[in-house]
């Protein structure tokens, strides 16, 4: 008998908690246009700026810089607005955003044009990423979550396997490289959020929970009874003590992401130039195949085993194999040594990533959700801001391989830190003293 991930049975063999519901799906649509949007511009942006447009590395870098930085003030604004006044509205308006953005990206050809729109990408980005992360906590069951949530990421995952391979296969494989078949790709990336765009605004929990309470409550008391009946019925914690908006637990976990994310930036940006420069490959696309492979396996198998047996034994041992391949990619010397790092560099980095975030969702109050989810971006956006212009600093004045050096020697750093000040045995110890 073939056994679904879609039902589960407990012990007395009653099917309990279903995962996929309408809503998730049409989320993970949406996630999925996300996810090949963004590889695309991953794969191709220093291309782009080095090749096409004359620029150097550094400035590559800055553009991923002015991307994160609006997408990270944007998160830590409608982390809390969707807890007040829905998530739905916000999802959409920022995947509007993103498709409109990347229509202006194909228009613009230079790159103080492109550094504005890359700004106005990012802010509704970080919306529509926030907003995606707080819909999925709402509508997956608590005992699944960082099952649900590693699911969530297969679609960004498949995105990671063939978007590279796609992007470079749109605009060729150089040396020579024609500006219409960049703006192809943009515009590629354009209808893949309108998609999106149309998806999003088919979900309709939030709709049906309105209605719901408006014919048991006067519509004036609706927001203040429905937080507190949400806190006395569920089976998270109440909210909790704040600070700026976020529950004071999710702020240890979030300080070793963004160290973290200084690391991982390195596989963001420089991997295809790497390849590309250095090894010599034309197309290092199937790289991203194999690599994509352990994340799809990963998210599989790990997001069960974190639900039933807690954080630590997932993030501590995926942190230790991250540490490993980036230290280890510059010593690769052909293409098949750099994918046979890619293989379980992919499934740590897949168990590492959903795992932080569902630790992160499980430790904030429910009326707080949307303010966790947002939390749990910026910390990406923060490394990356900073990483981004640092390691493109790194590969102008040493070399590429320098930078995966460093990048695994953040990776420790922020290992160290979880092991200190945010693993779940420290935070059961400090629960239990408190």
């Amino acid at each position: 008998m073939v056994k679904l991930p879609f039902l589960r049975r407990n012990p007395g063999g009653e099917l309990k908690e279903k995962l996929f519901s309408k809503d998730y799906i049409l989320v993970m649509i949406s996630g999925t246009g996300q996810g090949f949007t963004n590889h695309f511009f991953a794969a191709i942006l220093a291309v782009y700026v080095v090749n096409m447009l004359g620029g150097s590395q550094a400035q590559a870098g800055i553009l991923g810089m002015v991307y994160s930085l609006p997408a990270l003030a944007a998160r830590l604004t409608a982390g809390g607005a969707s807890d007040k006044i829905g998530r739905v509205k916000l999802l959409v308006g920022g995947t509007f955003l993103c498709a409109v953005a990347c229509v202006m990206f194909g228009l613009a050809h230079v790159i103080p044009a492109l550094i504005i729109i890359r700004a106005f990408h990012g802010f509704g980005f970080g919306i529509a990423h926030t907003c995606a992360g707080a819909v999925v906590a709402d509508v997956l069951p608590k005992s699944r979550l960082a099952e649900g949530i590693g699911y969530f990421g297969l679609g960004n995952t498949l995105a990671q396997a063939i978007g590279p391979f796609i992007a470079l296969a749109v605009i060729g494989g150089g040396p020579e490289y024609h500006l219409i078949d960049f703006q192809l790709l943009f515009f590629i990336s354009a209808g893949l959020c309108f998609v999106g765009m149309i998806a999003n605004a088919c979900v309709s929990y939030e709709r049906k929970q309105k209605a719901a309470l408006a014919l048991q409550q006067p519509e004036e008391t609706l927001v203040t009874e429905n937080a507190a009946t949400l806190s006395m019925e569920s089976d998270e914690p109440p909210p909790g003590k704040a600070f700026l908006g976020f529950d004071r637990a999710v702020f240890a976990p979030i300080i070793v992401l963004v160290v973290m994310f200084l690391g991982v930036t390195s596989t963001v940006l420089f991997l295809i130039p790497f390849a590309t420069t250095v090894l010599g490959v034309g197309n290092p696309g199937p790289y991203f195949v194999v690599r994509a492979a352990g994340v799809f396996i990963s998210r599989l198998v790990f997001g069960r085993i974190a639900d039933r047996r807690g954080s630590d034994i997932i993030i501590i041992p995926g942190m230790i194999v991250m540490v490993a391949c980036l230290a280890l990619i510059p010593f690769a010397s052909s293409f098949g040594m750099l994918i046979a790092i890619g293989f379980p560099h992919g499934m740590a980095q897949g168990a590492v990533m959903p795992t932080f975030n569902s630790l992160i969702l499980s430790r904030c109050s429910p009326t707080r959700k949307g303010s966790a989810a947002g939390a749990f971006g910026a910390a990406i956006d923060i490394g990356f801001s900073i990483g981004a212009p640092l390691q493109g600093l790194l590969a102008d004045v040493f070399d590429l391989r320098f930078v995966f050096w460093m990048s695994a020697v953040l990776v420790a750093i922020s290992l160290v830190m979880f092991l200190f000040i945010a693993s779940d045995k420290r935070y059961q110890a400090k629960l239990k003293a408190s």
